[in-house]
């Protein structure tokens, strides 16, 4: 089954929000609203880069070459 830039998209975000997700967590202190006010920004950006990786040649670098 071919794999549809919607499915790559989601794809892509739900990797990149679990690392933001973790990321904040990690680096923020042990406050359940500072890591969320951590964890914002970083979805944003999430979501950006899926954005540029799924519909531009912007990161076509990351790509593996089979």
């Amino acid at each position: 089954m071919p794999r549809t830039t919607h499915y790559r998209f989601l794809r892509t975000v739900g990797i990149l929000g679990t690392l933001a997700v973790v990321l904040s967590g990690i680096l923020s202190p042990p406050d359940p609203l500072t890591q969320l006010l951590y964890a914002g920004p970083l979805l944003l950006v999430a979501v950006l880069l899926a954005a540029l990786r799924t519909y531009t040649d912007t990161l076509e670098a990351l790509e593996p070459d089979f």
